[in-house]
């Protein structure tokens, strides 16, 4: 059985990963956490590996052939936004000057020196915007339609596709996921994981060793502070409604594939 985790960032990745890597030896696990690394990697190994988890696209995951177990996580939009370019700005700061200012950076700089009006409405270099866009507007609904991370770059509502037909596509797609899970409720990933994985071989130390470490207690690579909290640091930075009204219109479509996990914000499996 493979695992493959189709990691959104700010949904609780870094803990999952580090929970999964309990059921598999490591040189079951597969090194690359992007895309870009993914691609470097000759095909001859990457039919060696059983865990896939990372910033990949679910397109290249497809690839790798034999029975999988493909799942994803969920947060509240809204949450997830601020939460990511709060994630943004503490990881900028722990950079100097020169590895701030490399391109694959450009995120975390724009998100330290541009003001959250500008981050969120506008500002910024044409490829900063792009950037920005591919990974905070509606990004729930652009990655599970199209099934990769470059979606929003391609495509976009109300150009070159209808808002019904990207959420029509999505919901698709997320059909085909064999588990799709709550950030506020990892306890049935948890459960699923050991069914597909933790009942032979290594998986089953693994499985012994989450009844000590469950997943819900794993709090890596969190921020600190509430939704709240953060709106409310937004503002001690200036952000005015301009930037609240373009959260709403980023999160708005995802909104609607939030609310596939059931009103009361429940994970579903399947």
């Amino acid at each position: 059985m493979k695992i493959k985790f189709l990691h959104v960032p700010k949904t609780a990745g870094t803990s999952v990963r580090h929970f999964l890597q309990m059921f598999f030896l490591p040189r079951h696990v597969c090194p690359a956490s992007s895309n870009e690394q993914f691609r470097t990697l000759p095909r001859e190994r990457l039919g060696s590996y059983r865990l896939f988890a990372g910033h990949i696209d679910w397109v290249d995951l497809d690839q790798i052939e034999g029975e999988s177990f493909t799942f994803s996580i969920l947060r509240q939009p809204r949450d997830r936004l601020v939460s990511y370019y709060f994630y943004l700005r503490a990881e900028g700061l722990k950079l100097d000057a020169v590895n701030l200012a490399k391109p694959e950076r450009r995120g975390m700089h724009a998100a330290l020196t541009l003001s959250p009006d500008d981050f969120f409405c506008g500002g910024g270099s044409t490829e900063v915007r792009k950037h920005i866009d591919a990974m905070f507007d509606n990004f729930y609904a652009y990655y599970f339609a199209e099934r990769s991370f470059d979606a929003r770059r391609r495509i976009r509502v109300g150009v070159s596709v209808s808002e019904t037909d990207l959420l029509a596509k999505a919901s698709r797609n997320l059909d085909r996921l064999d588990g799709l899970y709550s950030i506020g409720n990892l306890t049935l990933l948890q459960e699923d994981v050991i069914a597909a994985c933790g009942r032979q071989g290594f998986g089953r130390w693994g499985a012994l060793r989450s009844r000590f470490s469950p997943l819900r207690d794993m709090k890596l690579n969190t921020g600190a502070g509430s939704y709240a909290s953060r709106i409310a640091d937004l503002k001690s930075l200036g952000a005015t409604h301009r930037t609240f009204d373009r959260i709403e219109e980023m999160t708005r479509l995802d909104d609607v594939i939030w609310k596939r996990l059931a009103p009361e914000h429940r994970p579903r499996s399947r």
